[in-house]
């Protein structure tokens, strides 16, 4: 039987109902599901990682193997300097093309932090969003797999080893516990190689949210503008065009989005012009704030649902 997210992240079993459920005519479902379910997606019964989300972290490491060979062109020959404009020779890709430590440097680096009675965890002294060399990474989870399958290697740390090593073996590593950290750390590193290289295909995510889990709804076209829809990526819920509507009107009218956001959140929420909104801004109709930290220009939004509410849009 199907199930579905309840609460605190249980599954429950559609359509199945406990003894004492209150209102069983209404009720979609509140029996718990008792099958096991994918410890990433956590939606598709499996006994350990379902074969889609498999085939997604397999996608990402082959992503990384690929676009790895292409960072020293784009730190010759691309943008020369960080995004937050230190002006660092190379810029993002010479970070992301550093070499990886070997296995006995990491076993070292272990016994060390085991002596003092130190975390063993990783530890990174990285802010959220810096630029994380991805062999790295890559020969960190190798050696973690390796010391507790206690397979050592004396083999250079290079990417075409080190990939195919974790690729060959990603079937039975599904079953260690720290897998679905692991598929985060690849999805990520994957993730901004492509944005550094300037490759790959982002979902147009939406700023509304899913009636049922709260993510953010991802538009599907279609084949025909009219049968365009949107689909929940966590929770698999569809929605067409008269359900999005209604969900984006509860996210407009909802009491937590009583905050200050970013110019481009408002103006992707809205579907309206960024001149529009910096129009309101100049004739005082919105009230405005800097982010402390980025020194970003932020709206107050209760003030731009307001004003889209009211103001009249041009015809085109």
């Amino acid at each position: 039987m199907p199930c579905v997210k309840g609460p605190v992240g249980q599954r429950l079993v559609r359509g199945r109902h406990v003894e004492d459920c209150a209102d069983p005519e209404h009720c979609p479902g509140c029996q718990p599901c008792v099958e096991d379910h994918c410890n990433l997606c956590r939606r598709r019964h499996a006994d350990t990682v379902c074969a889609e989300c498999l085939a997604v972290v397999r996608n990402d490491l082959h992503t990384i193997h690929h676009l790895s060979a292409r960072l020293m062109v784009e730190a010759k020959h691309g943008r020369r300097a960080y995004s937050s404009g230190n002006g660092v020779p190379g810029g993002d890709a010479l970070v992301l093309a550093a070499p990886g430590a070997s296995e006995h440097g990491y076993r070292a680096q272990l016994a060390h932090r085991l002596a003092y009675g130190l975390s063993v965890t990783h530890a990174s002294e990285e802010l959220h969003g810096d630029p994380t060399p991805p062999l790295s990474m890559l020969v960190r989870w190798e050696t973690r797999f390796r010391i507790s399958r206690d397979q050592p290697t004396d083999l250079q740390p290079t990417m075409d080893r080190v990939a195919s090593y974790l690729d060959d073996h990603l079937h039975e590593l599904v079953r260690d516990s720290r897998f679905p950290e692991f598929a985060r750390e690849v999805a990520r590193s994957a993730h901004q190689l492509e944005d550094v290289l300037h490759e790959g295909v982002r979902p147009e995510r939406t700023r509304v949210p899913c009636w049922e889990c709260g993510t953010r709804l991802v538009k599907v076209y279609a084949d025909q503008a009219a049968h365009d829809h949107w689909t929940c990526p966590h929770c698999g819920e569809h929605y067409d065009r008269g359900r999005f509507d209604r969900a984006k009107h509860d996210h407009l009218a909802s009491k937590g989005a009583e905050r200050y956001v970013s110019v481009p959140d408002a103006v992707a929420t809205i579907g309206r012009p960024e001149q529009t909104v910096r129009a309101w801004i100049r004739r005082g109709l919105v009230d405005v704030a800097r982010d402390p930290l980025t020194r970003r220009l932020l709206v107050w939004w209760p003030h731009v649902r307001e004003q889209h509410r009211t103001a009249q849009e041009r015809k085109r």
